[in-house]
């Protein structure tokens, strides 16, 4: 493990250097190839791109929702306190039948009132779509993070493959946050010509 680490006192476990998350400034992004680049720092619906480049054969599966705690990490930049629960949704944006993105959103119960309380249901449909039909919805600026291969963030079956491009941002729905972190996995594969 590499030597520079940091401690996530909510999951209690040590991370890789590598899953620090930095604004997208702090990273040098000209080594990035263009097609790279351009999903990680588009800042349209995810999910209407990835309906596109899949041709319309998109799907959401859901991996896991529940009440836990945010990551250390997560709860500073939602400014709320890390010992208060969260709802974790936790899903994967499946294209051709593969997973092309793996999503986690981290919604406060504050965030979860009036008419936001949906959100606690939303099966199998795109958070995405949701965020981006709202009126009052305001994205802040991507943070970016290289995902480490054994990373606690990604599901069992991700871990120990090759280091892995992310993004996250923060939302506000009528001044109400929530966290949106999504991993492009080794699967993602959408054509050039559909950037």
């Amino acid at each position: 493990m590499n030597a520079r680490v940091f401690y996530d006192h909510c999951q209690y476990k040590y991370q890789p250097k590598t899953d620090c998350w930095r604004n997208y400034r702090q990273f040098r992004l000209e080594s990035l190839d263009g097609k790279t680049r351009q999903w990680l720092l588009n800042e349209s619906s995810l999910t209407q791109r990835l309906i596109k480049a899949s041709n319309q054969n998109f799907r959401v599966e859901v991996v896991s929702q529940r009440w836990q705690r945010p990551t250390l990490s997560e709860a500073q930049s939602l400014n709320v306190s890390p010992h208060r629960a969260a709802l974790i949704r936790e899903v994967l944006l499946m294209c051709n039948d593969q997973p092309w993105v793996f999503a986690r959103s981290v919604i406060p119960a504050n965030t979860l009132t009036g008419r936001y309380r949906c959100l606690k249901n939303l099966q199998e449909r795109p958070l995405g779509q949701w965020l981006f039909n709202d009126k009052t919805m305001r994205r802040h600026s991507f943070q970016i993070a290289r995902i480490a291969k054994s990373s606690h963030i990604l599901p069992p079956q991700f871990r120990g493959q090759q280091l892995l491009w992310g993004r996250r941002s923060k939302f506000e729905l009528s001044g109400k946050p929530l966290l949106v972190c999504e991993i492009f996995l080794p699967s993602f594969i959408p054509d050039n010509d559909l950037l």
